[in-house]
Order: C-alpha cells, then sequence, then structure tokens
C-alpha cells in the first residue's frame, strides 16, 4: 500500500521510482544523485544500535539508487568496517598523510545534492560548509534533549536539566533549518509537532527475523539475558538496578540463575556487577548463541530515547522481553500480548518469574514477538525513505 501511494504521488510530481528497481528518478532526467552521510565513525555496526541503523540505513540508499559518500568526523578508516562500506560501493572520506579528509569533503561539495547528518552537535558544524542547494536531513537518532531530561528527572540533576534545555533549544533549531527531520518512533514525531516542528519523518531502526534451524525449547534455555552498549548512560544505569535491586528477589524466587550482561565497553562500575551469577563478558563478535539458549531477554531501562535497539535484536530471536514504559516506547509492543512491562523493581522482578516459570506464556510472547517486528523490515524501511526522498525532491 505505501509503495503504491509513493507510486501515485510521484507521478503527480512528474518523477517515480521504478516499480522494477525500486531506485528513485529525478525529474531533471539526471539517474543518480549524491547523498554525503556524516556520523561521528563508520557504522560499528556489531557495537551499538545507532551504527547498526545507520549500516542498514546505508545499504538501503545504495538500493534505492544513490550514490554515498560516507563522512567519519574522526577521519579513521578503521577496520572491517571501512571495508564493509566499500564493498557496498560507498566512497568513505578518511585521512590521508598529509591530507585530512574535511579537505576531501570540500572538495566534493559541488557534487552533493542531499546531505544526512547524525545527531545535532554535527548538524550544527556541518550544516553551515554546505551549499545552499544541498538538502539537508537532521537524523536525531534520538531526541537528545528529551533523553536528558528524562536522565535529569530520575537522577534529580538541576545541572543536567539545565543542559538538556539547552540542548532542546539547539535540536528544534536545526530542526527548523533543515529540509527534514528524522526520528525513530511516531512518540518522538508528536513531541517534536507540538513544538511546532512540521518537516518530520519517522524512519525506525531496521530489522529481520533471524532465520533458526534448530529451535531450542523452553526448557532447555537457561538464564537472563541484557545487551547494551555502555558507552550509553542508560545502560550503565539499567545494568547497576537490575542487579542491585530486582536480581535478588528473583534469585530468591528461582534460585542461582545466571544473567549475561553483554555489549561493548563495560566500565569499572560494571565489572564490578561480575559474580559466579553475573556474567559481564564485553565485546563479543556473536552474540547470537546466548539470544538462542537464554529464557528471558530483560531492559530494564528508566531513561532513555527513541527506539532501542536491544528490543528489536531481541524480537528478531523471538525472545521474549521483560523491560519497562522507556524501554519498549515507540516499538506499539504491549503489555500481556507481545513483551511483560513494569516500572519498579518489585513488579519487574515479578514479571521475570513469572515469564521464566511460565511455558504457556512465554510460546505466546515467542510467537508474537516474530510478528512484531516485521513493519522493521527492510522492504518497509526502504519504502519509508522513498516516500521521504520524494516529499524532499
Amino acid at each position: 500500500m505505501i509503495k503504491n501511494i509513493i507510486k501515485n504521488i510521484t507521478q503527480l510530481l512528474g518523477f517515480s521510482s521504478s516499480s522494477k528497481n525500486d531506485k528513485l528518478q529525478f525529474p531533471d532526467n539526471s539517474m543518480v544523485k549524491t547523498l554525503l552521510v556524516i556520523d561521528d565513525y563508520v557504522p560499528y555496526y556489531d557495537k551499538s544500535s545507532g551504527s547498526k541503523r545507520l549500516f542498514e540505513l546505508l545499504k538501503l540508499f545504495r538500493e534505492i539508487g544513490f550514490n554515498v559518500i560516507f563522512f567519519p568526523e574522526d577521519g579513521k578508516a578503521t577496520l572491517p568496517y571501512y571495508d564493509d562500506l566499500r564493498n557496498l560501493d560507498i566512497e568513505v572520506l578518511v585521512n590521508t598523510p598529509g591530507v585530512k579528509n574535511i579537505t576531501l569533503l570540500k572538495q566534493r561539495l559541488d557534487t552533493i545534492d542531499y546531505a544526512w547528518i547524525s545527531r545535532p552537535a554535527l548538524n550544527y558544524k556541518y550544516q553551515k560548509l554546505l551549499r545552499r542547494n544541498t538538502k539537508t536531513i537532521f537524523d536525531t537518532v534520538d531526541l537528545h534533549y528529551l533523553r536528558m531530561l528524562r536522565q535529569a528527572e530520575n537522577q534529580s540533576d538541576a545541572k543536567l536539566k539545565k543542559k538538556a534545555l539547552k540542548t532542546k533549544k539547539l535540536e528544534l533549531g536545526l530542526a527548523v533549518s533543515s529540509n527534514a527531520t528524522i526520528v525513530v518512533t511516531e512518540i518522538e514525531k508528536n513531541i517534536l509537532k507540538e513544538e511546532g516542528i512540521q518537516n518530520v519523518s519517522v524512519i525506525p531502526n531496521v530489522h529481520e527475523t533471524v532465520p533458526i534451524l534448530n529451535k531450542i525449547s523452553f526448557k532447555d534455555r537457561k538464564g537472563l539475558l541484557f545487551i547494551g552498549g555502555y558507552k550509553h548512560d542508560p545502560n550503565i544505569d539499567a545494568v547497576t538496578w537490575l542487579i542491585n535491586a530486582i536480581m535478588p528477589m528473583v534469585w530468591s524466587e528461582l534460585g542461582d540463575i545466571p544473567v549475561y550482561l553483554l555489549g561493548s565497553d563495560p566500565p569499572e562500575e560494571v565489572l564490578a556487577l561480575a559474580s559466579e551469577k553475573v556474567i559481564v563478558p564485553g565485546y563479543l563478535n556473536d552474540v547470537s548463541s546466548y539470544f538462542l539458549n537464554s529464557r528471558v531477554f530483560i531492559a530494564p531501562l528508566r531513561y532513555g530515547a527513541g527506539m532501542k535497539g536491544k528490543i528489536g535484536q531481541s524480537l528478531e530471536f523471538g525472545l521474549p522481553i521483560v523491560s519497562t514504559a522507556i524501554g519498549i516506547e515507540g516499538m506499539n509492543l504491549t503489555d500481556g500480548l507481545n513483551v511483560l512491562s513494569a516500572d519498579d523493581s518489585l513488579e519487574f522482578s515479578r514479571k521475570i518469574v513469572l515469564l521464566y516459570n511460565n511455558e504457556e506464556l512465554w510460546s505466546k510472547i515467542n510467537q508474537a514477538a516474530y510478528d512484531s517486528i516485521q513493519s522493521y523490515s527492510p522492504e518497509n524501511v526502504k519504502a519509508q525513505l522513498q516516500e521521504l526522498f520524494t516529499a524532499i525532491i
């Protein structure tokens, strides 16, 4: 249905996306437009949700016909991620001996038609550099000011609240000055609309169901699983709350079941949580065995914003989830139907015990998880991107 709407709109405006190959076509008959993508570094797709989303979007940009130039702010050709982009036929502007990547970018400004810039700081820095006829797209990744306000409220931090309000002013200003503003959930879109921002589109995380040949049964699974990059404060807060406040009640009911705290860059305060019952392995190249063998995924996030990649990743594997309202925000998940949700430590522990012991409930949520992930498939997100660029054109 979405594709038919796009087709009708584009025909009315004098250009179309080809039904044969899903590539955008432009009214000036130029078949190839150049899209500049700017982020802090090449996407570390196996280390953070934001990087995973951007890497999937880069693949979709190529599929719909853009020539893509990627500009990593740090200028580094970090492997294997640099090679992965080059294998997609994406030009990556990195520092070379005697030449900074910003020089390479300035040399290409006349060739850039669109600029997709991640996060507020990079938008503030690079929007000024681009030509006036370059259409700019502000990808918030998540609404930073919203996440900061929630953290300030959670921690009763007046200084952080003041900083959040300053960030809000910056983000809203960037949204006004951009041709399009990208959020990952309808909730954030509505928040921006209430602030008077109209040029907002939702481009969510991209997820696919993981094919499982030998599905492991409920009875053969054991333990609780969490995953998250620990350079992100909400994840540190989540696991600290989990181990110190929630798990003592769970262990008293279920015995010493293991808890796996996966994720890159665990700081000392997370490493200090490790014990015989709490496993903190640090970065792992392949985490699939944990999703296939654990019985319940837990995401006790008390603040944050946007789509949580960890929730989507668990849905990909059909692993039933216990999370907070913040954790499942914007993903059309319903407590008791395709997820269990709780916001205080006692109720959270009760939900874990219930799901861990109840095979019938576990199986129901397991099946519903697969159904929930379909709206975030590459095909659906590609259609949303086509609609976005059609509107910008």
